[in-house]
């Protein structure tokens, strides 16, 4: 009996006696203190029982643990399994509940003979399928976030664009307008004003004709008032008749302003409800999930055709991308890599010192300004050490920042690969030397070289380490021994980067001789697979089936297809 962190021992409770069990039987199902475990393992017929401790069985689930070895109805040892109802039983549920159910197995065979060993690592093989695929859609979908976020700070500037341009307009129409009302006003008010300078006259006038009237009726004679009549009322009819013309000739009209705005104003108040749509779009998923379990099995029954010659290859452009200047300055690509999620990293070496990342689809995903990117090489999903002077920079691509520096010796320039857990790179005048990510100690010599030469470039694949230098390509295995060295300068000069394919055909770009040369895995043979082309860095994607080639001094990068 047990509660929900203590186990009793079973023994000792059928007696009464309450003890912590720190053992546990699967078999008896009870607990088992020191003492009782003592008799358990002494006796016969209980000593083959696989007793564990206390502290390891509570590591089970709680499912796993209510798993018992006898049936709750009957009371009875389990000793056949049922197949058809996919459960084990006692001889009583033979008799009641499968009587009818054919092919009974004896549970104890069934047991023994059942590959679990290969199903849990099927198993566990398929949970760390699904913790790497987790990993690149977490790192998809935070690059997505940060593209988003790049669009939506894009899409305001351009909103806001467009806000200023209606404004300004609006602010010209507007400036227009008020011109236009204010000087509608003073026509009209230079017009009343004339107005009333008449008027005024006039009735200066009309005033001194009143006076005039009055001084002639007191002091005028007779004769001088009879004759100045007729001047008086030549005058008087003047005036009469020029406010009369004030009301023939509109002069006398109430004005008013009035001020009607663009119907076209209102409709576009009433026809555009926003300035701008904004939705989004899908378009296909840049991830590759795994499934090793899958893989394996298609191996097993469609086994893929074995690559017999290096002349079968063929390459397919599928892609051409265009690297982005960075302050006007062209680009200088010597190193490159293809990442597990599909991203596309270079080192931007001469003028711009720039570690350049770009999704599958060529759009920008971030740049990095280093001290001086040799070459690059991808770790995982999320990560790539760039070699530089002095110094190996481990960076996260997520979040464009330096995760570790790795001292080392070397000033020259040289290339740097990873494989089986190591990180490699040429030192001059030492050889080849090895990083182990997960220990800080000083790296190791894998080859001996005295060569102080620079652009020595590395690849590593399955158990081989090859170089590049001089006029030459070598194979090395992980220890450092020479299996194969190819050196033919009419077919490869001045080599730079390196890499290999799934069937260990060996990618080289020979810049002396602006070409691609394809070496068979043996070292033997050799082939020119693609022509008239400037390259510094190149790089395989085994799982995609691609070759990718940056070019010099352009800013292009083809990707091709392997077939």
């Amino acid at each position: 009996m047990a509660t929900s962190s203590t186990f009793i021992c079973g023994v000792c409770n059928s007696q009464h006696i309450t003890k912590d069990a720190q053992h546990w039987c699967p078999e008896c199902e009870e607990g088992l203190c020191p003492n009782c475990l003592i008799f358990h393992n002494s006796s016969k017929l209980l000593r083959g029982h696989g007793v564990i401790s206390i502290k390891n069985y509570k590591q089970l689930p709680q499912y796993i643990r209510s798993i018992r070895q006898h049936c709750p109805d009957h009371d009875r040892k389990y000793q056949h399994y049922c197949p058809n109802h996919g459960i084990p039983c006692c001889p009583f549920c033979i008799t009641t509940s499968h009587s009818k159910c054919n092919g009974l197995q004896v549970l104890e065979e069934v047991v023994k003979t059942s590959e679990l060993s290969g199903q849990y690592e099927d198993m566990k093989q398929s949970l760390r399928d699904i913790g790497n695929n987790i990993e690149r859609i977490k790192i998809d979908r935070e690059g997505n976030v940060k593209s988003i976020l790049e669009q939506r700070k894009k899409f305001q500037s351009e909103i806001t664009m467009v806000r200023q341009q209606i404004n300004s307009h609006l602010d010209k129409l507007e400036e227009q307008a008020i011109e236009n009302l204010k000087s509608t006003e003073d026509k009209v008010k230079h017009q009343i004003k004339t107005l009333l300078s008449k008027l005024s006259t006039s009735s200066e006038e009309a005033k001194e004709l009143g006076n005039i009237i009055s001084a002639m009726s007191i002091y005028a004679s007779d004769l001088q008032r009879f004759l100045g009549r007729k001047e008086i009322e030549s005058k008087v009819a003047k005036s009469e008749e020029y406010i009369s013309s004030l009301v023939a000739d509109g002069s006398l009209q109430q004005v008013t302003l009035t001020c009607s705005i663009d119907s076209n104003i209102s409709g576009i108040l009433s026809s555009i409800s926003s300035l701008c749509t904004i939705s989004t779009e899908t378009s296909k998923t840049n991830i590759l999930l795994t499934n090793e379990k899958e893989k394996q099995a298609q191996i097993m029954t469609f086994p893929p055709r074995a690559q017999t010659s290096i002349y079968d290859i063929k390459v397919e452009l599928i892609q051409t991308l265009t690297i982005p200047k960075y302050q006007k300055n062209s680009t200088c690509i010597t190193g490159c890599t293809i990442n597990p999620s599909g991203k596309l990293i270079f080192a931007d070496f001469t003028n711009n010192k720039r570690l350049v990342i770009m999704n599958a689809d060529g759009t920008l995903d971030g740049e990095l300004k280093l001290s001086a990117p040799y070459d690059v090489t991808s770790i995982d999903d999320r990560r790539v050490a760039v070699n530089q002077s002095k110094q190996i920079q481990i960076i996260d691509l997520v979040s464009k920042k330096v995760e570790n520096t790795l001292h080392v010796k070397n000033s020259i320039a040289s290339g740097i690969a990873y494989g089986n857990d190591m990180l490699l790179f040429y030192e001059s005048g030492k050889g080849i030397l090895m990083f182990k990510l997960t220990e800080t100690n000083d790296p190791i010599t894998v080859v001996n070289d005295s060569n102080t030469g620079n652009w020595n470039f590395i690849a590593s694949f399955q158990n081989n380490i090859y170089r590049t230098s001089n006029h030459t390509v070598t194979c090395y295995n992980v220890s450092g021994e020479k299996v194969w060295e190819f050196k033919d300068k009419n077919v490869i000069s001045l080599p730079r980067s390196v890499a290999v394919d799934q069937y260990s055909n060996v990618y080289v770009a020979s810049t002396g001789k602006r070409r691609i040369v394809v070496i068979s895995p043996d070292g033997l043979q050799s082939r020119t697979l693609i022509s008239n082309v400037d390259s510094w860095g190149i790089d395989i994607d085994t799982e995609r089936h691609m070759l990718m080639v940056t070019e010099l001094p352009s800013d292009f990068v083809r990707v091709y297809k392997i077939s």
